[in-house]
């Protein structure tokens, strides 16, 4: 008995023993073999202190090659509390270079609950140079880089702006921060068990992996020239805001998109959250408006490509049509009587669109709007894209998609508008716009392309060839004194819209001019957008339509387009040779019968009997056609 007991305890014991060695294997298997990197990297950090070293952040290029931000090296300035010897010498020499308080530095030396402090991020080399020099002990450098546009105020809501630490923050900058961004270096030196550097030990140097180059579908040249014409429209028309966009019909690629009031790429107002935001918006892509009298080209796109009507139709217009019981204004009071579908668009006659939008009914014109994309995005490659603002379906009624055919009751974006603009005149096809070109690592090696990508057919080629005529008429016939060049040939719509607040006019204005050339084939298309001109006048034909001839014959100089036509002779046709008169304090029927037998064609802003006011003012040569606009009391 007693026998059987020891065997049963030795067994006992033994079989502890045995389970005691199992747990310290398998103790030691997790240890050594999985979790052995984790506590290498424990172990790592215990006995280094790194510093990170930025990548440098990948340059945008225009499509010409042309930098238009890129990165310089500069510098980080951190202190390892436990390696200071001499407080009072790191504060007083970096408080001089850095233009730092010493009470700032000195908590940051004694804070020995961190391994190191940063004291200052992205310093420049000269304030490096004198750091390294002065040999603090316990003051570190690790290299960084900072964000440069070589331009400033140039592109900035496109290009965007990045954070202190180079992260995109918004615009192309935000978009394609992934591919510009890189993968950050880090600088280790051996330390001892409170975190002091142990003298003649290895350091190692791990570089960072620079980011992708991004080649956009800017036009440097073209961009110079919209950055130009929204300075002066500011200048001039002293509006709240100004938008131009240029676009390669054939592809939508964006070749410039400039907007103002804009800032300096360079001194970003960060610390005015309001005024940075308002200024860094990209209004082409995120804002919306009524396009006016703009829209009228798609509405006679959509007319002729269901066979409601055709160039030559006759159309009467006394002024103004009633829809549901309600009176709707033609802009020309009086009315423009009989004319043609060709010639209703060159009028701007909203009676026009106003039945056209009518025939097609509010099933047809919902389609369109989906066709062109308007109340969805386009996806374009760039942050918070609008899908504009299309009146619901089933609230729509009778007289809203009435006004729609002249551009009311509608709102879309600048780039909607003019990426629609551009399928009707280049043969019927909406493509998808965007701006970057292609990306290419840091060895020069192209990684991602973009090329033109087809959305949907929205009219044939009948009906682009068609609209592509008529837009030319309205050059020639109406508006065409501004926008005609000698020797080229231009087609375009002027708009202007009126703004509403809480549902009632409020007396202020979206002007605007989209046009194309050349006329028969276009290369180019503009969109020039003019919000609440604060001058004389508000009519896009005044307001709009010079700066977009401006952007024109810059095209042509630059591109260097030969003319088709001869152009001495048209320059005789359009000499200034028609001396306005004094027309305030004139009747309406007065003035305008001069006006009509001088040559000239007019607009009347207001509702009055007499002229209080003219523009151009008396005395100024006019082109024949030219337009004068009468401002009634």
């Amino acid at each position: 008995m007693i026998e059987y007991n020891l065997k049963k305890r030795l067994t006992a014991f033994l079989t502890v023993i045995a389970l005691l060695f199992l747990l310290l294997f398998c103790r030691l298997t997790f240890l050594q073999i999985i979790s052995s990197s984790d506590l290498q990297a424990l172990a790592l950090e215990q006995w280094t202190r790194g510093l990170a070293i930025s990548s440098k952040r990948g340059t945008i290029y225009d499509r010409n090659g042309i930098v238009l931000a890129e990165s310089k090296t500069s510098y980080n300035v951190y202190v390892r509390p436990a390696s200071v010897k001499d407080i009072n010498k790191v504060c007083v020499v970096l408080g001089d270079i850095l233009g730092l308080e010493y009470s700032y530095i000195e908590d940051k030396c004694k804070n020995r609950s961190v391994s190191e402090s940063l004291i200052k991020l992205q310093i420049d080399q000269k304030q490096a140079v004198k750091i390294y020099k002065a040999n603090l002990g316990g003051v570190y450098l690790s290299e960084n880089s900072t964000r440069y546009y070589p331009y400033g105020n140039f592109l900035s809501q496109v290009l965007g702006y990045t954070t202190i630490d180079n992260n995109g923050q918004s615009g192309i900058e935000m978009y394609y921060n992934k591919y510009l961004k890189g993968i950050d270096g880090k600088t280790l030196v051996n330390t001892d068990i409170r975190g002091r550097e142990i003298n003649n030990t290895l350091d190692m140097y791990m570089s960072g992996i620079p980011g992708c180059n991004l080649y956009l579908t800017i036009d440097y040249y073209l961009q110079c020239m919209a950055e130009n014409a929204v300075r002066q429209i500011m200048e001039n028309e002293k509006p709240k805001n100004a938008t131009i966009i240029i676009m390669d019909p054939k592809s939508s690629e964006i070749l410039a998109m400039a907007s103002s009031p804009s800032f300096d790429l360079n001194n970003i107002p960060r610390n005015n959250p309001e005024e940075l935001s308002s200024q860094s918006k990209c209004l082409s892509i995120v804002d919306v408006y009524e396009p006016g009298s703009t829209f009228k080209v798609l509405t006679t796109a959509m007319a002729l490509e269901e066979k409601l009507t055709t160039p030559e139709e006759r159309f009467y217009d006394p002024g103004y049509r009633i829809v549901d019981g309600e009176k709707i204004k033609c802009w020309k009071l009086v009315g423009h009587g009989s004319q043609t579908m060709t010639e209703g668009l060159c009028n701007s006659c909203n009676s026009v669109f106003l039945d056209l939008a009518l025939r097609l009914g509010k099933d047809k014109l919902y389609d369109y709007f989906e066709k062109f994309n308007f109340g969805s995005k386009l996806g374009v490659d760039f942050a918070g894209e609008s899908s504009g603002i299309i009146m619901n379906y089933d609230s729509a009624q009778k007289v809203d998609y009435a006004r729609m055919g002249f551009g009311q009751a509608i709102a879309v974006t600048p780039l909607q508008m003019i990426n629609a603009l551009c399928s009707v005149v280049n043969g019927g096809n909406l493509y998808q716009p965007y701006f970057v070109k292609s990306i290419t690592n840091p060895a020069g090696t192209t990684i991602s392309s973009n090329t033109k990508s087809l959305i949907r057919r929205v009219v044939s080629e009948d009906t682009s060839q068609t609209i592509r005529g008529m837009m030319e008429q309205v050059i020639i016939k109406a508006n065409g004194i501004n926008t005609f060049i000698p020797g080229y040939r231009v087609s375009g719509k002027t708009g202007t819209s009126q703004k509403y607040s809480e549902g009632k006019i409020n007396g202020l204005y979206t002007s605007s001019f989209a046009g194309a050339f050349p006329a028969d084939n276009p290369d180019y298309m503009v969109l020039v957008i003019v919000d609440e001109p604060s001058g004389d006048s508000y009519y896009g034909s005044v307001v709009a339509t010079p700066y977009a001839k401006q952007i024109f014959e810059s095209i042509i100089a630059y591109k260097n387009y030969r003319p088709t036509e001869s152009i001495e002779e048209e320059k005789k046709q359009m000499e200034k040779n028609i001396r306005l008169p004094d027309l305030t304090s004139m009747s309406m029927v007065d003035a305008t019968q001069k006006l009509i037998s001088l040559g000239l064609n007019y607009e009347v802003q207001g509702e009055g009997s007499t002229i209080i006011n003219q523009l151009p003012k008396k005395d100024t040569l006019m082109f024949k056609n030219g337009i004068v606009v009468l401002i009634t009391n």
